[in-house]
């Protein structure tokens, strides 16, 4: 087993393929491509609308990881972006844990709303369940998510898990990273 303790895109990386597998869905080989998972380390408002208009245009909703610095191990919170009939939402949120043998699901920093992933790979909202409203739902979550991300480590490496890597430029768009201009 790789050990993933290093901060910087490798343990981000790792943190983004945990909580995709922590969510119920299989490291690769899903036959929709509804949801992406990601990182940024500013959630300023030019990120977020280019993200907004990157899921509009890829029609996937995402779950990004904000982390404070780039050296971070661990993100300092979450947001889901997520299609609608009208548009596009945007709203923080935080793994939940409703059981041991259960996916985690994602709750809306004012428990208000719920979000799980289902048998599709498709992100939908549920009712919320009072379990998920506890701290120690979320702190079952946050223990969850960090094994399995020291646990990824060979995945990560094998290449069977792709990433896009992409840059923002000032008006919002979206590039690839090897397509960026300097």
């Amino acid at each position: 087993m790789k050990n993933i303790t290093v901060g910087g895109l490798q343990a981000h990386r790792a943190n983004a393929l945990a909580l995709r597998l922590e969510l119920g869905l299989p490291d690769t080989g899903t036959g929709t491509s509804a949801i992406i998972f990601g990182s940024v380390n500013a959630a300023t408002l030019p990120v977020m609308e280019a993200l907004a208009r990157r899921a509009a245009e890829d029609r996937q909703d995402a779950v990004f990881a904000v982390y404070s610095s780039p050296g971070d191990t661990s993100p300092a919170w979450y947001f889901l972006v997520f299609r609608m009939l009208h548009g596009i939402g945007l709203v923080r949120v935080e793994p939940a844990c409703v059981g041991a043998e259960k996916p985690l699901v994602l709750v809306t920093m004012d428990n208000s709303r719920q979000f799980e992933i289902d048998e599709r790979g498709v992100l939908r909202e549920v009712a919320v369940q009072q379990a998920v409203t506890r701290r120690r739902a979320h702190v079952r979550a946050e223990g969850r998510i960090a094994a399995a991300a020291e646990a990824v480590g060979p995945l990560l490496d094998s290449g069977a898990w792709e990433e896009t890597t992409f840059a923002l430029h000032a008006d919002g768009t979206a590039v690839a990273v090897g397509t960026a201009a300097a």
